[in-house]
């Protein structure tokens, strides 16, 4: 038996510990239970196993204070980042007996504003939870400062989560990622197969998440003397509808990348949705990857295994990003004491879409 249940029979085992005796992932276990994922017999038989020696209890654990709440502020729902982070703050917030709420933004900070009032007036909520980037603005350090004290007046925290870039506030509780870190290890990656021309596409300038991994592509590049050939970015625009998709430049922008810089053997791309979109041009224009030219992604979600070739990325820890960001709503430690501020790592995961150049 686990030896933490072991010394407290009474106590009950969570999610993390089911998953640590399985030997999976805490998304898998998290997945096994909600049954609507693929998963394998043998990697389902190891979960329920696990569950039955601990004495695991979902039910038992979502009965338990099933009226606080724990609210996600999002700007664009259908992120894939945000997709993973919300389903580890849910999977969390069931097994500690809270209740879920999303509110998407879109990138509208008057209507961000409006959540924040409207949250603060719910006296069971835990705590908000702010969820990915955002563009860079004047007002944000004095802006978060009064999200602070509408929050605390129902004794709420506010946790930033996978918000890299920004910086923490005095008062919030935080839980990020190395991303800049992760631009540099593939960025690194890409130049040891010898790619020496090499180019950025996708992402917004001014915005955190996409600052950050430059930074880190640039950083890696300058370790070895090298330098971007060139960096296609886009300015943000918000949308005067939520019916209305902004059409995404990447597939142009890879398109002009090959009338003006035809001597990139490389491109570096602000996600793996950037990097498909790059793949397809390159196709449409009869360029092969990785042969002509190599492609790599960040985030490793479930695109970077749908084209062909199968991307090589950075994983990106969302599930336990949004795990993370739930315990720290729950447990409510004191800002700027330890335990406050998580930070996850990221790593490359090597696939079939980098080759070294032609001779």
């Amino acid at each position: 038996m686990n030896e933490a249940a072991a010394e407290n029979p009474a106590r009950r085992a969570n999610l993390r510990e089911v998953a640590a005796l399985a030997g999976v992932s805490l998304s898998t276990a998290s997945r096994v239970l909600s049954g609507s994922y693929p998963i394998s017999g043998a990697t389902r038989e190891k979960v329920v196993e696990a569950m039955r020696e601990l004495g695991y209890s979902e039910s038992r654990t979502r009965r338990r204070e099933a009226t606080r709440t724990i609210g996600v502020i999002v700007s664009d729902v259908r992120s894939s980042l945000v997709s993973g982070v919300t389903a580890g703050i849910d999977a969390a917030a069931a097994e500690n007996g809270r209740i879920c709420t999303i509110f998407p933004t879109e990138g509208d900070l008057d209507r961000e504003r409006d959540i924040v009032r409207l949250a603060a007036r719910q006296r069971e909520l835990d705590a908000l939870v702010f969820v990915g980037g955002m563009q860079r603005t004047d007002d944000y350090a004095g802006r978060i400062g009064d999200y602070l004290t509408m929050l605390g007046e129902v004794d709420a925290r506010l946790v930033l989560c996978a918000r890299p870039g920004i910086g923490a506030h005095p008062g919030t509780l935080d839980v990020g990622y190395d991303n800049e870190g992760g631009a540099f290890a593939i960025a690194s990656y890409l130049a040891s197969k010898g790619h020496r021309r090499i180019a950025w596409v996708g992402g917004q300038r001014n915005h955190s998440t996409t600052e950050g991994r430059l930074r880190g592509v640039r950083r890696a590049l300058g370790t070895l003397g090298l330098e971007l050939e060139v960096a296609y970015t886009e300015e943000f625009q918000p949308s005067s509808s939520r019916r209305i998709r902004i059409t995404d430049p990447t597939y142009s922008n890879t398109r002009r990348l090959l009338e003006e810089h035809p001597e990139v053997t490389g491109v570096v791309t602000n996600s793996d949705f950037h990097a498909v979109e790059v793949v397809r041009a390159l196709h449409d224009a009869g360029v092969d990857v990785p042969e002509d030219i190599s492609v790599v992604g960040y985030d490793d979600n479930e695109v970077a295994l749908q084209v062909r070739p199968n991307l090589t990325t950075v994983h990106l820890p969302v599930f336990d990003l949004g795990w993370e960001a739930a315990r720290l709503a729950v447990e409510k430690p004191l800002a700027g004491m330890p335990g406050s501020s998580v930070e996850l790592g990221t790593h490359v995961v090597v696939r079939d879409s980098v080759a070294p150049p032609r001779a």
